[in-house]
């Protein structure tokens, strides 16, 4: 799949229903393969735009779910934590959905302890922050395509392994009901919170506004943006 953004084409990273086996409620339901979801990852519109970028640390993506169920769970993303930075936070993201209905699931562990769980049910327009100590699924829960975009710092790589390992995230989306993952040894009650806010226009916009993702690069500075999300 390619997408048109801008003044340039780029092309999909695929991530198919086949790769999302280690971390379904139900691997075994899955017959046949099918396309799972698209990730365009470090787009811009103009290479004015891509200097700026990347003299930030930033990278911009898309992310493309169509609608879809494997044994009755909604189509997901892999889920995946991020690094420490140098102040030993790890790095936060932003998200923002651009089409469709989408459900944020983040978890947040202390050590190999997981000590809470949200899930953020976000329209058009929403803005989501993922805070630093949290790992993160996004879930398509329609049967319209769903279309999000992201900031996020572009000098560390996406750590899945603990969603392997356990088979995905603490809970699963199943028939539109939450089922708790029983690989995990103790799953906190989730919370069901309100996205961070909404904007009319898209959040690639903040690449004229560059210096108000510093937050993406230097979480240790912008702590209390954050405390919306972290359990008291």
């Amino acid at each position: 799949m390619e997408y048109q953004f801008g003044e340039f084409l780029f092309r999909a990273e695929i991530r198919r229903a086949s790769d999302l086996k280690p971390v379904l409620a139900c691997p075994d339901k899955l017959k046949g393969d099918f396309d799972a979801y698209y990730m365009f990852r470090d787009i811009y519109e103009s290479e004015e735009d891509k200097r700026k970028i990347l003299d930030a640390r930033l990278r911009y993506d898309f992310t493309i779910i169509p609608p879809a169920e494997i044994g009755g769970e909604s189509v997901k993303t892999y889920g995946h934590y991020h690094p420490t930075n140098s102040a030993g936070l790890t790095y936060p993201e932003i998200y923002q959905v651009l089409e469709g209905k989408a459900i944020f699931v983040i978890q947040r562990r202390e050590g190999e302890k997981l000590v809470d769980c949200i899930a953020i049910e976000a329209e058009k327009g929403d803005l989501i922050i993922v805070p630093p100590g949290c790992g993160h699924v996004t879930i398509n829960p329609t049967k319209k395509v769903l279309l999000t975009s992201n900031w996020v710092c572009r000098d560390f790589n996406s750590i899945y392994d603990p969603y392997t390992r356990l088979r995905g995230a603490c809970y699963y989306y199943i028939d539109h009901e939450w089922v708790k993952n029983g690989n995990y040894t103790a799953v906190p009650e989730i919370r069901f919170l309100e996205p961070f806010d909404n904007q009319e226009e898209e959040m690639y916009y903040f690449v004229d506004e560059i210096e108000k993702l510093e937050f993406l690069i230097a979480p240790e500075k912008h702590y209390n943006l954050f405390k919306k999300y972290l359990k008291n």
